[in-house]
């Protein structure tokens, strides 16, 4: 979510095109996240998406340059998100600080990533992938996107989730290793 910061004053001052211009840009993005992440109707996901741009639009005038911007508009969604679950769900969201440590030693996280990626493009459909992705936790599948379909590195995910950039290095290794187990179980 890379934009210029001429376009960033704009939004922060209220301009409707640029409003316009941020929901276009931006509306597949959350759309996807939210397909790929949560068994949600469509209609859920237009409800959510509607309620994050009008937070959005609320909100956006309280961005500070010094922050990263794609880190606030995903903390912002995220809240919106966890809200949104909290009122209509009877189900828990997970919150981010929930994760377990697995007893892994440092140096066994320390695996080179490359190894589980080429499996998982080489033996499988994307198809199965996806419900695959069905099968972790809502923080591994959220780590996932953000590296692999956002294409985010560690250190934007480490401001997202306000987390160290070698736990986010861990975690995203964990998410990758359980997922490989669930699609070598398929």
């Amino acid at each position: 979510m890379d934009f210029e910061k001429e376009f960033i004053e704009k939004l922060i001052k209220k301009d409707q095109n640029a409003f316009n211009e941020f929901y276009l840009k931006t509306v597949d993005l959350f759309s996807r996240y939210l397909n790929t992440n949560y068994f949600l109707e469509s209609s859920e996901i237009e409800d959510i998406l509607a309620d994050f741009y009008v937070k959005w639009r609320d909100v956006c005038d309280k961005y500070k340059f010094e922050q990263s911007f794609s880190a606030y508009v995903w903390t912002i969604f995220k809240n919106l998100l966890k809200d949104n679950f909290k009122k209509h769900k009877d189900i828990p969201f997970t919150s981010i600080s929930s994760w377990s440590d697995e007893n892994e030693s440092f140096e066994d996280t320390l695996q080179d990533d490359l190894d589980i990626i080429d499996f998982l493009e080489e033996e499988f459909q994307f198809k199965q992938i996806e419900e695959a992705m069905h099968g972790l936790d809502s923080d591994s599948r959220e780590l996932i996107y953000l590296k692999f379909v956002e294409w985010k590195d560690n250190n934007e995910i480490s401001e997202i989730f306000w987390l160290s950039v070698d736990n986010i290095r861990q975690k995203i290794f964990r998410a990758l290793k359980k997922l490989k187990e669930i699609l070598k179980q398929q």
